[in-house]
């Protein structure tokens, strides 16, 4: 007769799956790309809104667009450097 392992446990369910999934989950993993384009198009109507408003010409159109373009690339950076963090993880730093 043989007697169970003490350190396995048949009969509790393996972990279960968190109650809101991983964002790549959600947005299919297009999220760090999409975010250039978001970024640039909030900042393109936020200006266009801007220069309606108080009646400026293209000036806070062109500030806006560039502070969303910046924004964009700065998600990016900070996508590449967690890419680039993983990817030392997984080869122990080599």
């Amino acid at each position: 007769m043989t007697h169970p392992d003490p350190t396995r446990n048949e009969d509790v369910e393996p972990d279960s799956k968190p109650l809101v999934p991983a964002r790549d989950a959600i947005t299919g993993g297009f999220s760090k790309n999409a975010d250039l384009l978001s970024y640039l198009v909030s900042g393109l109507l936020i200006g266009l809104l801007s220069d309606w408003i108080f009646g400026t010409s293209p000036i806070l159109l062109v500030l806006w667009t560039l502070a969303g373009l910046g924004l964009g690339f700065y998600r990016l950076w900070q996508g590449s450097a967690a890419l680039e963090d993983e990817g030392k993880a997984r080869t122990h730093g080599v």
